[in-house]
C-alpha cells in the first residue's frame, strides 16, 4: 500500500512540475522593442517640437535587428543607433541607419554581434536623430523591450 501511495504521489508531482511551463520573451526567437523619440533625453539638451517612434524586432537566431523609424517636424542629417552606459548619457554610434534621409521614415535591418545583443537587451541602445542645428542629436529615443503579456 505504501508503494502504491508513493507511486501516486510521484505521478502527481510529475504532473505538477510539467504543468509549470516557463514562459516569457527569453523563450521567443523574435523579441520586440520600441522607442519613443523626442528631445527630452538629448545630451547635450536640445529643445525641439520634433518627435517620432521606432518599432524593432530582434531575431535571436540570426542576430538581425529590423527597424521601422518614423519622425516628423525635423530635417535629419542622419539616423543612427548609439549605445551608452549609463543609458541616459551620450554614446558612440553603433550603426548609421540613414545618411541625409529623405521623407519621414527609415526602415531596414542591421546585424548585431554578441556584445551589441547584450547592450540591446539591457536597454543601452538608443535612436539618435541629429540635425544641422543640433549635431549631437535633436531628438532621441531609448530602445526598450516591449512588455511581455501572457
Amino acid at each position: 500500500m505504501k508503494r502504491f501511495l508513493l507511486l501516486i504521489a510521484g505521478v502527481l508531482m510529475l504532473g505538477f512540475v510539467t504543468s509549470c511551463k516557463e514562459e516569457g520573451p527569453h523563450k521567443d526567437d523574435i523579441v520586440k522593442f520600441s522607442a519613443v523619440i523626442n528631445s527630452s533625453a538629448t545630451v547635450p539638451k536640445a529643445t525641439s517640437s520634433a518627435q517620432g517612434t521606432g518599432v524593432f524586432e530582434y531575431n535571436k537566431n540570426t542576430m538581425e535587428l529590423k527597424y521601422n523609424i518614423n519622425y516628423q517636424n525635423i530635417t535629419p542629417t542622419s539616423v543612427t543607433i548609439n549605445v551608452a552606459n549609463p543609458a541616459w548619457e551620450a554614446g558612440p554610434i553603433l550603426h548609421t541607419l540613414a545618411d541625409m534621409p529623405k521623407g519621414t521614415q527609415v526602415q531596414g535591418s542591421v546585424k548585431l554581434n554578441t556584445e551589441q545583443q547584450t547592450q540591446l537587451i539591457l536597454g543601452m541602445m538608443y535612436v539618435n536623430i541629429p540635425t544641422e542645428q543640433n549635431v549631437y542629436g535633436e531628438i532621441r529615443g531609448q530602445i526598450l523591450a516591449d512588455k511581455f503579456e501572457e
